[in-house]
């Protein structure tokens, strides 16, 4: 019985380390895409830095680093979910190349 107890706690740590990283990708989504949106938009090269062209208040360089930091970060969080659920993935893969 103890042990039954031991394992129903790492799944239960592990379903909630699922769901920590799933919310932290959908928080990091918002400033990741805000700054995509506005560095589309942006001037290229120094034209920007000479204007003083800005995105709602934010300046180009402002853009950049609130697009690199937590875009790497989303990245990284990405990839542990993708090795989290991998087991998913590949049930689903192998269903939707069954043939019948």
């Amino acid at each position: 019985m103890n042990e039954k107890r031991r394992v129903l706690n790492i799944n239960m740590l592990i379903v909630k380390i699922k769901g920590i990283i799933s919310t932290l990708i959908f928080l990091l989504f918002v400033p990741v895409a805000f700054s995509g949106i506005g560095l589309y938009f942006a001037p290229s090269g120094r034209e920007a830095r000479l204007t003083n062209w800005t995105f709602l208040g934010f300046s180009k360089d402002a853009l950049e680093t609130m697009h690199s930091i937590p875009g790497l970060i989303f990245s990284a969080l990405i990839v542990i979910h993708l090795l989290l659920n991998f087991r998913i993935y590949k049930n689903e893969i192998i269903c939707l190349l069954r043939t019948k």
